[in-house]
Formats: C-alpha cells, structure tokens, sequence
C-alpha cells in the first residue's frame, strides 16, 4: 500500500532557502516542510488524509510511468494546494481537500502553509502528474469526494 507523509522538518532536511523537500521511493513519498512553512496541525490532517486515501485504495501509485505515455482513463491529470483566508473554514479544520475525477485540490486555511511552500509543493505535484504516478479509483455514480479530516478515523 502506497503511502505518502507530511511532515515539519526537525533535523534540517530542507535545503537553505526552499521551503520543502521531498523525497520518493516506490510506495512512498515524504514532503518535509521548513519550520514555519506549515504548521504540525497541517501535517496531522494531511496525513490522515492521505492514510484514508491509501487504505481505501481510492488512489493507486503508478512507479515508473512514462511522462510521454497519454494520461490513462483515471489519471490524476489535476493537482493542487490553495491557501484560503481562515474565515472560510470551520474552526476544527486546517485543511479541506476535495476531489473530483481528474482533479484533486488541498484547501488550506491561512495562516498554516507558506506562500513559498504551496507554490513548491505545487511545481512538485505538477511534475508528479506529468509522469501519470497517481490514478484515481471511483464507485460507479461517484463524482466528487470532500474530506474532512476530523471526521476521519485515525489510528
């Protein structure tokens, strides 16, 4: 089972100046973030996120894609964080991601991520995307998915 982590950075992984590394390995990917790029509270809801998304095998990993190769009927051809102002979230959630067929968009309440890290973990998902690495999986019918971390099991 894939597995992808969010995390604050407590021993220097990130390289001066950027706001976030990545590391990638068949089965998983690790972002780390630069203290005070995101919050540990982002990361927690990320990452139950994600875990959810894994172990319901709503996304598959594709390793080894070709990047020339058409994007296959499920391919996660859209990716994105955006920042939101903290009014437009309930008091509970940090973030809000919300996936359609094609199209997946983490909705982050301000002030837990950085400019300069939603816009390097953008260029960083755009780059995934390209080498067709995530394909969705949908229910018959199914159209749109929200997650609301707090609601999710976690443990």
């Amino acid at each position: 089972m894939p597995e992808m982590r969010y995390e604050v950075d407590t021993e220097g992984k990130v390289p001066a100046g950027r706001a976030l590394s990545v590391t990638e390995e068949p089965g998983l990917v690790v972002a780390t973030f630069r203290p005070g790029d995101a919050t540990e509270a982002l990361c927690e809801q990320l990452n139950v996120v994600c875990r959810h998304i894994f172990r319901n095998g709503l996304w598959e990993q594709r390793w080894g894609a070709d990047e020339g190769a058409e994007p296959g009927e499920h391919a996660l051809l859209k990716i994105r964080f955006e920042i939101l102002p903290a009014d437009a979230f309930p008091e509970v959630l940090v973030c809000l991601p919300r996936e359609r067929p094609g199209e997946f968009v983490w909705f982050i309440r301000e002030p837990h991520m950085s400019q300069q890290a939603c816009d390097e973990a953008n260029a960083h998902l755009r780059r995934a995307v390209l080498a067709g690495r995530w394909v969705q999986r949908w229910e018959e019918g199914e159209t749109e998915r929200f997650f609301f971390p707090e609601e999710l099991e976690d443990p």
